[in-house]
């Protein structure tokens, strides 16, 4: 970290901001960028050594220290009324033309130094996931109409606006250094039979068994937490989707560094199929 980063930190509806020369500055943060691991291992009779048999990446605790320089009643009450026992929020760090974000829930609330001019603080975040995750969008589009027009563009000749990709095999990039979790998005334009989601490097997939109707959206989340199967009907009533998934259906994929050749289909009109990812341009395991 340098002068030149920003923190930010965000829980509901309220946000407090830390950057240098400013009220509220950090000047030291802790557990940001080491993972801790887990490792077991299993040893054979006679055996030299161990042979790893699992590794699991730990949860993070990240420590802020910082200080109130200014306003320091108004900026203290500020900080208090953010960071928040019970309250989960979203640190996000700006540094070098580039955004990051973690979330967690504090572990510690702040706890201010005495003083009328300047106050000292500190509090401790706890992450259950580890690891940071870009700001910038990595979505990516893998069935259906793909975008063609922008600026600047020339209309002497035929254009389009937008065309249907009818390659079966689609790229999904991942330009993090950690394997990303995502949401993958079925939309069917028209009467849709039995969508499939198919990752070839993993060999594994996501299927619906389903007859979905025109304007039915069926949403699948691999994130963890809030994995699951979610419906939504074309009046925008939304339900419980999870009796659709197939039974081999892979719910801890995930898109890996760098390219990822994903394959869509259908039992029926595949043509009538939209299928989107939405997962953060990359992740990484420390900034």
């Amino acid at each position: 970290m340098n002068r030149d980063t920003i923190f930010v930190y965000t829980a509901g509806t309220n946000s407090v901001t830390f950057a240098y020369k400013s009220p509220l500055w950090v000047t030291s943060i802790t557990g940001a960028s080491g993972n801790d691991v887990a490792v077991s291992e299993s040893q054979g009779a006679g055996q030299v050594g161990s042979t790893i048999s699992n590794q699991s990446v730990q949860p993070r605790d990240i420590t802020i220290n910082g200080a109130v320089l200014a306003a320091v009643e108004a900026n203290r009450r500020g900080i208090l009324a953010c960071v928040l026992p019970g309250v989960t929020g979203r640190l996000t760090v700006i540094q070098n033309g580039e955004s990051w974000y973690i979330d967690g829930a504090p572990k510690r609330t702040p706890e201010f130094s005495d003083g009328s001019v300047v106050q000292d603080f500190q509090f401790v975040l706890h992450c259950p996931y580890p690891y940071w995750r870009s700001t910038a969008d990595g979505s990516a589009q893998v069935a259906g109409l793909t975008k063609l027009f922008q600026f600047p563009c020339s209309l002497a000749s035929t254009w389009y606006i937008s065309k249907y990709s009818d390659s079966l095999f689609t790229v999904v990039n991942n330009d993090g250094t950690a394997a990303i979790e995502f949401d993958v998005i079925f939309t069917a334009a028209t009467e849709v039979t039995d969508p499939e989601f198919y990752h070839v490097e993993r060999g594994t997939f996501i299927k619906i068994n389903k007859v979905m109707a025109a304007g039915e959206k069926i949403t699948v989340s691999t994130v963890y937490g809030r994995k699951g199967v979610t419906l939504q009907l074309p009046d925008g009533t939304q339900a419980n989707g999870f009796k659709y998934l197939d039974v081999g259906s892979d719910l801890n994929m995930q898109m890996a560094p760098g390219t990822n050749t994903i394959r869509c289909d259908a039992a029926n009109n595949r043509e009538g199929l939209r299928v989107q990812v939405i997962m953060p341009k990359g992740v990484v395991p420390g900034i």
